[in-house]
Formats: structure tokens, sequence, C-alpha cells
């Protein structure tokens, strides 16, 4: 760990049940987010903001104004662009330590597994069914953690 990231994670590198050893671990860590959305929008942000060393985000959609209030990753000037390079270039600002994968595709089948199989952790964030049972189902075959989030209306 450098002289850059002592300073930057130096608040969680102060809990003892955390140390050097803990963050070492996020540096090196992948978490493979699904929706940057409602719900994937602040995950990402806080994984970056923790330092995890790599994330990988999937999303298929563009920004609306209506996401504004909500996918607070996004802001105006991000209407009409893909929410991942949205959410890349957000994080970046956050944090410029850590790497960040882009997939604005659907992730179905073997292109999903290896995915899943790269990352440490799975969050999904995705609103509908079939992509959350696809994504329990691949974590299960692959014994990757699976962090999953819903939200309904307010």
């Amino acid at each position: 760990m450098n002289d850059d990231e002592l300073l930057r994670y130096s608040r969680q590198i102060m809990l003892p049940q955390f140390d050097v050893a803990g963050q070492q671990k996020l540096i090196d860590a992948t978490a493979l987010i699904i929706g940057l959305g409602g719900l994937g929008a602040p995950v990402a942000m806080y994984l970056a903001a923790a330092g995890v060393g790599h994330l990988v985000l999937v999303d298929f959609d563009t920004v609306e104004l209506s996401n504004l209030q909500r996918q607070i990753i996004h802001d105006t000037n991000s209407i009409g662009q893909a929410k991942v390079e949205s959410a890349r270039q957000r994080l970046i600002q956050l944090n410029p330590l850590i790497r960040i994968t882009t997939v604005d595709h659907k992730l179905e089948g073997e292109a999903l597994l290896e995915q899943i199989r790269q990352a440490d952790v799975v969050l999904d964030g995705s609103d509908n069914f079939a992509i959350r049972f696809a994504l329990n189902q691949a974590c299960v075959q692959t014994a990757t953690p699976l962090v999953s989030g819903a939200a309904i209306r307010m």
C-alpha cells in the first residue's frame, strides 16, 4: 500500500478489527455490480470510496432525467449517456486509485458465469426477477457470495 492509499483509507485502517490487512483485502478485491440504478448507484459509490480495488459495472440502460432523484451517481450532464459510463466517470472522480471495468450489455450464459468467476462478491441491484434468478443460480454454481437488495415504491 502506498502513501496515498494509507492517507485516503486511514479512518478505516485505524479500526482495530480492520487495520492495514483489512484494507489490503479491499484493494485486492473485485466486486461485480449488476445494475446502476437506485440500488447499484450508492453501492458503487460506497465501494469505490472504501477502496475496493476493482469494480465491474454492469448495466445496459441510459441515464434519463427521471433517474436523477434516486440514482445519485448520475447527474444532469449524464442524461442520454450509458449508465456504466456515467458511473465510471463519477467513481474515478471519487477515487482515482481504483480500477473500473464497464459492461454495457446484458450478461447471460457463459459470459455471466465468467464475470462471476472473476469476482470476489456480486452485488445485485437489478430490478427484475429473471436477472435475479440468473445471478443466484450462477453464484451458487461458482460459490461466489451474492448480496441482493430490493426496494419497492418509496
